[in-house]
């Protein structure tokens, strides 16, 4: 007969009301376990009530392969499809725009100008007015915002048929000003990024735009883990890093007139590493995530005089769906080293390494909330 064993860390003054809320956590976890077929003989569930960071009980969840495995499908990347569905058309002028006319062939009966006795095919350059327009001779004013440059030399074309016998002209965009992108943040270069004929890709656009700036030694200030495209009014959120690892997808974003690409600073992406550890650090980030071995590797490992290598936590202010989170290893043997090495800890993660001889782990929580509050605090404060 299966039954259900609770062991609860009550790490602040809680209330009649408050257990009550925390019952009823527990009791629809344990529903939720059995409707999905779990079928132990024993279930452990391990919570913690933390009021400042969740109404309901937090998990202690012992990382294992399934954990981490469903940890790593949430963490799948979905580029939304209208981004990598969006394929520019032809570029259309606009205003500000410069055309390069020229015409071919007969032009004395084109007011030609004529320079030591020979007629000079006439070439014109002209900015599109405020109202769309421009003005060429013989042909007086033409419409041309928002045409391609073959209509217009269509148009061109007809127009001066009934002055010029079959006509030859061509017509080209010889500056680009009426569509741009707006670079903004952490580049070395930022500012407007004009769209020409051949369309541009996310890719280019950020690579023209330079993140890497190096800054008295440091480089690579800008958070590439969260790159802002903001489209029609609607935010995404890129993790331009990994996908330039591991993808080709940046290449088929292209942008259009409007797009607005943010890079915000990364002095937040950090994972802090307390306790026993040698060497207690905050360790900056240069992507999303890290593996835990090579977190425990930076601060030196643990530290095996005072540690407690079965009571490595890792505290998770918010993840995917913005609840805190939990995580416990053993280290104890070879395969906590071979889950450490799969499992992800994120920016803003606490890795928190127990001490030997020390069971009341609800003081080490009560330690941990006021460093997750001012993580969140920060974060809130700095999100784009």
């Amino acid at each position: 007969m299966k039954y259900f064993l609770i062991i609860f860390f009550v790490i602040l003054n809680s209330s009649c009301a408050s257990l009550s809320t925390a019952y009823d956590g527990l009791r629809t976890a344990y529903d939720d376990l059995l409707n999905n077929n779990s079928n132990p003989e024993t279930i452990e569930y391990e919570a913690v009530i933390l009021p400042e960071l969740s109404s309901k009980p937090i998990l202690v969840e012992d990382i294992n392969i399934q954990l981490i495995d469903s940890l790593d499908e949430k963490n799948n990347l979905n580029i939304p499809v209208e981004l990598i569905s969006y394929r520019p058309g032809p570029y259309t002028i606009g205003v500000g725009d410069k055309l390069l006319i020229y015409v071919y062939g007969e032009t004395e009966r084109l007011s030609a100008v004529v320079a030591f006795g020979k007629a000079i095919n006439p070439i014109y350059e002209k900015y599109v007015r405020d109202d769309g327009t421009i003005f060429y001779p013989n042909a007086g004013v033409l419409n041309v915002d928002g045409k391609t440059v073959e209509e217009v030399r269509k148009d061109l074309t007809s127009k001066l048929s009934a002055v010029l016998k079959n006509p030859q002209i061509d017509v080209s965009i010889t500056e680009y000003n009426s569509q741009k992108i707006i670079v903004s943040g952490v580049f070395e270069s930022p500012g407007s990024y004009f769209i020409e004929t051949v369309p541009k890709t996310l890719a280019q656009v950020v690579s023209s735009a330079k993140p890497f700036i190096d800054t008295g030694g440091v480089s690579n200030q800008g958070d590439l883990t969260s790159l802002k495209l903001t489209r029609d009014g609607s935010i995404y959120d890129i993790d331009y890093e990994y996908l330039s690892r591991n993808s080709q997808l940046l290449n088929n974003i292209y942008l259009k007139n409007g797009d607005v690409i943010h890079l915000s600073d990364s002095s937040l992406l950090n994972v802090f590493v307390l306790g026993e550890a040698q060497e207690p650090k905050s360790i900056r980030l240069n992507r999303k995530s890290l593996p835990l071995s090579n977190v425990l590797g930076q601060a030196k490992g643990l530290d095996n005089a005072y540690s407690k290598n079965s009571s490595v936590y890792i505290f998770r202010p918010s993840d995917a769906d913005s609840q805190p989170r939990i995580f416990r290893i053993d280290m104890t043997s070879p395969s906590g080293y071979l889950l450490a090495d799969k499992f992800k800890v994120n920016s803003r993660d606490i890795v928190y390494i127990g001490t030997k001889n020390v069971t009341n782990w609800s003081r080490i929580f009560r330690q941990l909330v006021p460093i997750t509050n001012v993580i969140t605090s920060a974060n809130s404060i700095w999100m784009y």
